[in-house]
């Protein structure tokens, strides 16, 4: 009775407990029902925000992405992949096939076996390929095509999303940039080409003309002597071909050089006067140079190109030119602050251009008749350098011509203005007569023949002067270009002496010395000769330095040049790097000296500048009395405005080009006045102009009288005024 009391009274309890522990698990599995899909709506949530971003992602992108269920063989593309291809959505479909079809036939197995080995396989999950795509149009892109393989928990592979690059474009670039490569160096082997062709050419061809000088030196028949004649001329127009071509190649290449030096255009304009009148004289023809007033004495430039192309056409138009006169003219253009254009022009009374063939006239390889190159000869470069040349020194080039009654062509050139103080060039150290008349024994002439001389000289006119200087003495002269022709000429040929320039392109004097000297090794010794216009004291401790001999100071003088070569040559001189000729710093005055005692004009100086010839003689008589006169009108103008600079300017020129021809007296009237205008100290220079123009009178009546010049015979101060005001 107790124990069934007991059981109902709890019983109740029992009942609360067992529903309190139903409750709690149910509770829970609700809360774990809950959470479940709870968490499967946040994966779809997310899984959709993903599936967004990817799209998205695939019409941002520029690229053309492609998303392939594997199992179901379905691809989804974006647009990007109909701009690629230029294919509608309907023609692209919904499966791989499209894709596979439009792969160029050459390239389809490679890219299916590629794709199928790495979908196959477990480990691998991107993929990637080159190849060419067909487009809508028929024209095939370079795609670069790569993609990532989403795989299951056992590797099979489920879904592959890529995108397609087209790379035509940047291959194009990438084509182009290997061509820009492949240009460049080009480019380089064809300037290192043209560096190795310039001396292996020009150095046969000058050792040809060299031995067939040789030959012209021994006893010939008449008969020998015209064929050896016919060589040596062939040789030489060879070689002026082979110049125009590489002067072309390097100006192509861009390889040309310029130098920029001070100069002065009137002294290069009568270099290349000089230059051509043995040809203008054979084919009697009048060569004349007017120099307007306005073109300054000196500008910054490079002198050697603009001598290039005068001379190249002053040559066309005496080629061209068979009776009448040539004509060199410089005037002033414009002018600024730091710059200055001068024009150019070279005048003829030749055959004349046609009108319609001046439009080619400067281009390569041009001739205006091809008659023209069987008669009067030619590469059809000349012209076609000269401009390339004027447009690097910032001008422009043109022609004005009439048949048959002839052509001016014409240039422009910018150089750099210098001022009064820096134009002014110093005083050129002179040998004095003790070191030109050293005691050497003399050579005779079949010993002077046997003799050979290299002159090493970059400058055209210099080594055309030098030249004629050397063999007018008997030697037998080679020239090359620089050091590096040098040394090859030097190996084919066992020079007695060398002519030596400092400053040459490739290779300068002084590096060049030096390799002769380390070649000889202490066995023959090779006397060189330094011809430099840089005559200062160190100039000269440099030369020796380097291993050359002597010293001749530009420009070189025949006595000096004779003396030096005939002491070297003989002998006399112990053969050992050092030994020099005392060259001392002098100026041509001897404060000793009786100015009213001493002749007027050194005619043998005079005469050898002329090179012994009367006509050239004559013509440098007239030149010289035009330039001077010209001059001291200049000089007078600068007195009367007391412009110190001006004088010393005007005076020293002026002084250089009378030292050249001999006119000592009046050098050093010109000298005391240069000093004045140095110093600053101008009260006396209206009387020292006064007797310069005395001193100038007398060389005017002594040249008209053993020269035979065609000035005319009017009092100078008269014919200075009319001069001027024609102006």
């Amino acid at each position: 009775m107790e124990i069934n009391t007991l059981s109902l009274i709890a019983l109740p309890w029992l009942s609360v407990v067992v529903a309190a522990g139903l409750a709690m698990i149910f509770r829970k599995q609700w809360r774990r029902t809950s959470a479940a899909v709870a968490e499967k709506k946040h994966a779809e949530q997310l899984l959709e925000e993903s599936e967004l971003r990817f799209r998205i992602l695939t019409r941002a992108t520029n690229e053309a992405v492609w998303d392939w269920d594997i199992a179901t063989d379905s691809v989804w593309w974006n647009r990007n992949v109909q701009t690629l291809s230029g294919y509608g959505e309907e023609e692209i479909g919904s499966t791989s096939d499209w894709r596979v079809q439009n792969v160029h036939p050459d390239d389809r197995k490679r890219v299916e076996d590629s794709l199928h080995a790495r979908v196959r396989s477990e480990k691998e999950d991107f993929w990637s390929a080159e190849y060419r795509f067909r487009r809508a149009d028929g024209t095939y892109a370079d795609i670069f095509d790569r993609g990532y393989i989403l795989r299951d928990h056992d590797g099979r592979a489920l879904r592959m999303i890529g995108s397609m690059l087209d790379m035509t474009k940047r291959k194009r670039e990438m084509e182009l940039a290997r061509a820009r490569d492949a240009a460049l160096e080009s480019a380089r082997l064809k300037s290192q080409f043209l560096a190795n062709m310039s001396h292996e050419i020009r150095t046969p061809m000058n050792s040809i003309i060299g031995m067939t000088d040789i030959l012209l030196h021994l006893e010939l028949t008449p008969e020998q002597r015209e064929f050896v004649e016919i060589v040596r001329m062939s040789g030489e127009s060879l070689l002026t071909i082979i110049n125009d071509i590489l002067d072309f190649s390097k100006i192509e290449a861009g390889k040309l050089t310029f130098e920029m030096l001070d100069f002065e255009p009137r002294t290069t304009v009568e270099e290349v006067i000089t230059m051509l009148a043995d040809q203008t004289h054979a084919k009697k023809l009048q060569l004349s140079s007017v120099i307007a007033p306005e073109v300054p004495g000196l500008v910054r430039g490079d002198p050697g190109r603009l001598r290039q192309v005068l001379t190249n056409l002053a040559s066309n138009a005496i080629k061209f030119t068979s009776q009448g006169e040539i004509k060199l003219s410089v005037t002033r253009t414009s002018e600024n602050d730091t710059h200055i254009i001068l024009r150019f022009e070279v005048a003829d009374t030749g055959i004349g251009v046609p009108e319609a063939a001046r439009a080619c006239l400067f281009q390569p390889f041009s001739q205006v008749d091809p008659s023209t190159t069987r008669k009067y000869g030619g590469t059809g470069l000349g012209l076609a350098i000269c401009k390339q040349l004027v447009n690097l020194m910032r001008g422009e080039i043109g022609c004005d011509s009439v048949p048959n009654r002839g052509s001016t062509f014409w240039f422009t050139a910018q150089f750099e203005k210098l001022n009064s103080a820096a134009s002014l060039i110093e005083i050129v150290p002179k040998i004095t007569a003790e070191s030109a008349n050293l005691p050497a024994q003399q050579l005779s002439t079949r010993a002077r023949k046997r003799l050979r001389i290299l002159v090493a000289e970059d400058n055209a006119f210099n080594q055309k002067v030098v030249l004629r200087q050397v063999r007018e003495m008997g030697f037998g002269a080679d020239a090359v270009a620089n050091g590096i022709e040098a040394l090859e000429a030097l190996r084919r040929i066992p020079y007695d002496l060398v002519l030596m320039d400092c400053q040459m392109p490739e290779m300068d004097g002084y590096a060049c010395a030096a390799e002769i000297r380390r070649q000889e090794d202490n066995q023959r010794h090779v006397p060189i000769i330094a011809m430099t216009a840089h005559v200062m004291k160190e100039d000269r401790d440099k030369c020796l330095a380097a291993g050359m001999d002597d010293f001749l100071s530009k420009p070189v003088r025949v006595v000096h040049l004779e003396g030096v070569l005939t002491q070297w040559l003989t002998g006399s001189t112990t053969a050992t790097a050092g030994a020099t000729t005392n060259l001392v710093a002098t100026s041509l005055e001897d404060p000793r000296r009786d100015r009213s005692t001493a002749p007027s004009v050194d005619l043998e100086i005079f005469m050898e500048v002329a090179g012994n010839d009367k006509p050239r003689l004559r013509d440098l008589a007239d030149r010289y009395v035009r330039q001077t006169s010209e001059q001291l009108v200049k000089l007078r103008d600068a007195i009367a405005t007391g412009a110190a600079p001006d004088i010393k300017r005007i005076a020293h020129s002026a002084a250089g080009s009378s030292a050249m021809c001999g006119m000592k007296p009046l050098v050093e009237l010109l000298r005391e006045l240069e000093r004045m205008g140095q110093t600053g100290q101008l009260a006396d220079t209206p009387r020292v102009y006064s007797q310069i123009t005395e001193e100038f009178a007398k060389i005017e009546c002594f040249l008209r009288d053993h020269v035979q010049t065609e000035a005319k015979p009017q009092g100078i101060r008269e014919r200075y005024y009319e001069e001027y005001s024609n102006r």
